[in-house]
């Protein structure tokens, strides 16, 4: 029997940015269909050849109603750095592909990520959307390619010991990401790091180590470090000093964390 290991993906679909994923009228945006959702994240695998055998990921609702309106497929494409190089960019958040030429030497695979109830999802208020990989309508179809062996560029990864691996997001279908937390109650000062909420309760779209983002400022206001159905407390003093005005919508960088299970 062989070592099974899991490695966690958290891409960050902001990234610096927020008018990727949200209007500056507060205003929801979709992501349009086959378009960008996150670019390259790089994760570290322990080193040598192993076999990519599952894939599910958590994804928030659209302002934590989840239903049809929320569900999208996702395309993950997969790559590693070439001579210590990572792939070029596939290019910003909500926007098409680039041309990244060089992915023909970066390649190391894809798979597709189903999302409707009939072909391997579980919705409900309380996750919003799981999905996982799931064979198709006979035995010889698997959807999404698995399982699927990773060969790394040798010793790429962060530390001694690990590969790294690269993952890319494509959205199938059109959707945003907004939370429906609002700020309940203007914030001025420069050293508090508690935000008081109301609308969508703040421990439905949020979790700890989550990056915030205002609804139209590019510098995040910092990590979670708790959170309750009415405040959200980060690990400092919120950043950049930013003001907060009361109703203001709360985003939040992380939506999406998909685990992948190894085997070696």
């Amino acid at each position: 029997m062989g070592k099974y290991f899991t490695v966690d993906v958290v891409p960050d679909i902001i990234n610096g940015d927020v008018s990727n994923v949200q209007n500056a009228n507060k205003s929801d945006l979709d992501i349009g269909a086959t378009e960008i959702i996150f670019d390259w994240t790089a994760v570290d695998i322990p080193k040598g050849g192993c076999m990519l055998q599952s894939i599910t990921a958590i994804v928030n609702a659209e302002d934590a109603v989840w239903g049809s309106g929320s569900l999208s497929d996702f395309h993950l494409i997969f790559a590693k750095s070439v001579n210590g190089e990572a792939p070029t960019t596939m290019g910003a958040v909500n926007a098409a592909q680039t041309a990244c030429f060089d992915l023909k030497d970066h390649w190391v695979g894809s798979a597709l990520i189903e999302s409707t109830t009939t072909t391997g999802t579980a919705v409900g208020p309380a996750f919003h959307a799981v999905y996982w990989n799931k064979g198709g309508s006979n035995d010889n179809d698997v959807s999404g390619g698995l399982p699927m062996v990773l060969d790394l560029e040798p010793e790429s990864g962060t530390s001694v010991g690990y590969d790294k691996l690269y993952v890319c997001g494509f959205q199938i279908g059109a959707r945003h990401y907004g939370t429906g937390v609002i700020v309940n109650g203007a914030i001025t000062s420069d050293t508090e790091d508690t935000i008081t909420v109301d609308g969508v309760e703040a421990g439905k779209m949020f979790s700890v180590g989550d990056t915030v983002y205002l609804h139209d400022v590019d510098t995040a206001l910092g990590t979670v470090k708790s959170v309750t159905d009415t405040t959200i407390v980060l690990n400092a003093a919120i950043a950049g000093g930013t003001d907060l005005d009361d109703d203001d919508e709360l985003l939040n960088a992380n939506p999406i964390k998909i685990k992948l299970g190894f085997e070696r």
